[in-house]
């Protein structure tokens, strides 16, 4: 089940009312236009990353073709294609996406171009319910960007010489989300489960958890080879010591958070109590280290519906 939580009671804390009030009316408004280039990361074998505008992209390029994990945004297409083509990478065969957030499925149609989209069933159920992000109102996802396939636990797709496996964890960012595996390659995209050095956007208004996001990521830190190579959903490529300092900041986060709602704290004073001096630099934009502290709180405190 989702939780919900008052997120205009939480961000407007500590902003004057009536200029909060204006900035989450022009944001949707303002036309997103993402030039930045890419850059190309070459991870193992095959397997590349590309960093830019939206979620890292995964990209496995060999005889069958290419297959692409996420495609960031609509206006970022044209870039990775132009980087498929430097790298000779052939048509595109599959596109798999990670979850259901704009910056990770923007770029199917102009990519897929009649190839599969994959994803886990909850994203092709959210992107019908044209759904909000973070309260603002995003125009509806075109039917030509939803999956076109979907699964439930594991889907496994045999290209480029080895298995590339997608596994479903529940109630992580989102409810949709996965993790793929290139199983020979030893690399793994964890899409937004893992924001690499960032403090994690968890959405919890379509299903998204700390404590489940937390449990999911001790089970991948506890299981995942010690040469892996980890492309996060956003952020630098990992390794599996930065993957466990994730799983730290998540643990100690959400001891403070739970030690703070025992002793009968309030969610402005756990924000301003802040978080330990060694997650300072993880703040970022979109999540500064407030947000994440009113994110993890409303993850324990708020009821189930």
């Amino acid at each position: 089940m989702d939780r919900r939580y008052p997120r205009k009671k939480y961000r407007a804390v500590g902003l004057f009312p009536l200029l909060y009030f204006l900035v989450l009316s022009i944001l949707p408004t303002i036309a997103q236009e993402h030039s930045d280039p890419l850059t190309i990361t070459h991870v193992r074998g095959n397997i590349y990353m590309l960093q830019g505008p939206g979620g890292n992209v995964a990209l496995s390029l060999g005889d069958d073709g290419t297959l692409l994990v996420d495609s960031k945004f609509a206006d970022v297409a044209d870039q990775i294609r132009t980087v498929i083509d430097s790298l000779n990478g052939g048509e595109i065969g599959y596109i798999l996406n990670t979850h259901f957030h704009g910056d990770h499925i923007g770029g199917n149609k102009a990519l897929g171009q009649g190839a599969p989209i994959i994803a886990h069933r909850n994203v092709r159920r959210r992107l019908l319910t044209r759904p909000s992000i973070d309260q603002r109102y995003v125009p509806p996802t075109p039917e030509s960007d939803w999956p076109t396939l979907t699964f439930d636990r594991t889907l496994s797709i045999y290209f480029n010489g080895e298995e590339i496996r997608a596994v479903h964890f529940d109630n992580g960012h989102t409810d949709g989300d996965i993790a793929v595996f290139f199983t020979d390659s030893n690399v793994i995209h964890l899409g937004d489960l893992f924001f690499n050095q960032l403090f994690p956007f968890v959405d919890l208004d379509y299903g998204g958890d700390v404590e489940n996001l937390a449990r999911h990521i001790d089970q991948l830190a506890d299981s995942l080879p010690a040469d892996s190579k980890i492309i996060p959903g956003h952020g630098p490529l990992a390794t599996l010591d930065d993957l466990q300092t994730y799983r730290r900041m998540l643990q100690q986060t959400l001891s403070t958070v739970r030690e703070g709602i025992a002793a009968g704290k309030s969610i402005d004073q756990i924000q301003s109590e802040g978080l330990a001096e060694q997650w300072t630099q993880w703040a970022w934009p979109y999540v500064p280290a407030r947000r994440w502290l009113g994110i993890v709180y409303w993850s324990l405190a708020a009821p189930r519906q």
